[in-house]
C-alpha cells in the first residue's frame, strides 16, 4: 500500500508546487526596459465607446449560483457610467454607477445585497472595463517573459499585458503576491472591439464571468 501511496504523494506535491509557481508574481519582475507614462486612449484601446451603450451576453457564477443574461454599459452623462445586469427573463440583478472615480450601488436584487459580495463585484467590473485606468500613472515594462506590459502605480501589483495593436490581452492582479484576479480579453481588429472578456476572481468569494459582445 505504501509503495502505491508514495508516487501519489509525490505527484500531488509536484502539482501543488506547480500551481503555486504559476500563481506567483515573479514573471512580472526583472524588467529589461522601463518607462514612466500616463495611460491614455491613444496607448490602449478602450473597452467601449463612451458615445453609445455596449451590450454583452453574460454568464456569472457566484456563491454557487449560475446567472445568465445581458450586461449593459452606458454613459449617462459626462461623469457617470452605469453597469446594469439583467437576466434572460428580464429581472434586474444590479445597477452599478461609476461617477467621479467611485463605484456605488444604484440598485441590487436583495439576495445579492451582501457587503463583501458587492464590493468584489464592483471592483471586478471596474477592472474589467478599465474604468480606473485612463489618465492613471503607470510604468511600461518589457522583460524576457512579456514583451509589453503596464504596472499601474496607484494599484500595487496590478499588471496589464498589451499587444502591438495597443489593446489589452490580460490583466493580472495580485494581493500579497498571490493572484487575486485574472482577466482575459479577445480583441477583433476588423471590428475594433473587444469581443470577449473572461474574469476569474480568486479568494474567499470566487466569481467567474464571461462576457461576449452583442454587436
Amino acid at each position: 500500500m505504501r509503495q502505491f501511496l508514495k508516487p501519489y504523494l509525490l505527484l500531488s506535491s509536484s502539482l501543488i508546487c506547480l500551481l503555486f509557481v504559476s500563481c506567483r508574481i515573479s514573471k512580472f519582475k526583472h524588467p529589461l526596459q522601463s518607462n514612466q507614462c500616463i495611460i491614455t486612449q491613444n496607448q490602449i484601446q478602450p473597452i467601449f465607446d463612451e458615445n453609445k451603450a455596449a451590450k454583452f451576453k453574460a454568464t456569472v457564477d457566484v456563491l454557487k449560483n449560475h446567472l445568465s443574461g445581458i450586461i449593459i454599459v452606458k454613459k449617462t452623462d459626462s461623469l457617470t457610467t452605469h453597469i446594469i445586469f439583467v437576466t434572460e427573463i428580464g429581472m434586474k440583478m444590479f445597477d452599478f454607477e461609476w461617477i467621479n472615480g467611485n463605484m456605488r450601488t444604484a440598485y441590487v436584487f436583495e439576495p445579492l445585497n451582501k457587503v463583501a459580495l458587492l464590493k468584489i463585484l464592483q471592483e471586478n467590473f471596474k477592472q474589467m472595463f478599465l474604468l480606473d485606468v485612463f489618465n492613471a500613472h503607470a510604468t511600461w515594462h518589457t522583460n524576457k517573459s512579456i514583451k509589453s506590459y503596464y504596472e499601474l502605480d496607484e494599484f500595487k501589483h496590478r499588471y496589464m499585458i498589451a499587444d502591438s495593436l495597443k489593446t489589452i490581452e490580460a490583466q493580472y492582479i495580485f494581493h500579497k503576491h498571490k493572484k487575486s484576479c485574472l482577466i482575459n480579453y479577445i480583441f477583433v481588429p476588423e471590428t475594433k472591439t473587444y469581443q470577449q472578456i473572461k474574469s476569474t476572481q480568486f479568494g474567499f468569494i470566487k466569481i467567474r464571468m464571461e462576457l461576449n459582445r452583442i454587436d
